[in-house]
């Protein structure tokens, strides 16, 4: 069985990368809207529904460097900037999943002599595609 260290997945904005991330979860979700009925003999059915996906992600907070910014991850925000093309992959681009997603939100966190974090959400706009 193929095996793949964690390290390698990373998140491109176009074509920079989350500059110091830690951490990044791609979840896939789906509605399952209830079908039951006096026929279920009991049992609970569904239909398969919407399907959504986001992306959750970590860091080291720093404002400088080559890659995708905190800085800049806000003034997509607050300036309500259109879609980002992101893609979630473990090589550069060549495999993995693209689709178009909006930055939901960022949170900076910054306990007492530690070093300053930050974590966000990435909330998929239409289908995510495998590369």
């Amino acid at each position: 069985m193929a095996k793949l260290n964690g390290t390698a997945f990373t998140i491109i904005n176009g074509s920079d990368s989350l500059l110091h991330s830690t951490n990044c979860t791609l979840n896939f979700n789906q509605d399952l809207p209830d079908t039951t009925n006096k026929g279920s003999s009991g049992w609970a059915e569904h239909i398969n529904g919407l399907r959504d996906w986001s992306i959750d992600f970590e860091g080291m907070y720093d404002t400088e460097g080559e890659g995708l910014t905190i800085n800049e991850i806000i003034a997509i925000i607050v300036g309500r900037t259109a879609d980002a093309a992101v893609k979630f992959t473990p090589d550069a681009g060549t495999t993995g999943w693209t689709g178009n997603g909006t930055f939901q939100n960022v949170s900076v966190d910054s306990p007492v002599e530690a070093a300053a974090t930050f974590s966000g959400t990435i909330v998929g706009n239409g289908v995510l595609a495998a590369i």
